[in-house]
């Protein structure tokens, strides 16, 4: 069988293109970007690690439903929540998306707890009791911005977060009356 020059040209494109496009899957990692009351969990759980617990266990909502459990702060359930790895920032820098399931989940909102890595450990820079947290491809001084949206029977809001330099904090919000 004979191959031209061309034919073999473009096999060999063919062949690099699909080997650059297996590569690329394989470096670039999924990241979970919406987060939602409706669903249970995240998509690609990863462990929560033991500061982020720690910050965990001083929460008001949380240490209000360990007393009612009749649980000691040292035996909080994991379960009670699920954990997303996210960059909000730097490339290299492994933060957290932290969704609060089992008891700390509402008829129609959770908790969303959001952690930015830093060399001492976990930081937590975002409490949201919401229906929805979307982590935007924008960025504000650095860091990605993150929407927030609830909903009651009369309307529906949205709230749109900036990095203020130390945390997350409440940029603009639009609420849309529902006729």
């Amino acid at each position: 069988m004979k191959i031209g020059w061309s034919s073999t040209i473009l096999l060999i494109q063919v062949i690099l293109c699909g080997s650059g496009i297996t590569q690329a899957k394989h470096t670039h990692s999924y990241e979970q970007m919406h987060f939602s009351a409706e669903h249970t969990g995240v998509e690609e759980q990863v462990p929560i690690p033991e500061d982020v617990l720690a910050i965990l266990r001083q929460d008001e909502m949380v240490r209000t439903l360990l007393e009612d459990e009749k649980l000691s702060a040292e035996k909080l359930p994991r379960t009670w929540f699920s954990a997303s790895a996210i960059h909000l920032s730097n490339p290299g820098q492994v933060d957290l998306v932290v969704v609060g399931e089992g008891p700390i989940l509402g008829a129609n909102v959770t908790t969303f707890w959001v952690f930015c890595s830093t060399p001492h450990g976990h930081e937590l820079v975002l409490t949201a009791p919401e229906h929805d947290l979307v982590v935007k491809r924008g960025r504000w001084k650095g860091y990605r911005e993150i929407e927030l949206t609830s909903a009651t029977a009369v309307g529906f809001s949205r709230m749109l977060l900036r990095w203020d330099g130390r945390k997350y904090a409440a940029y603009r919000e639009k609420s849309e009356h529902i006729q």
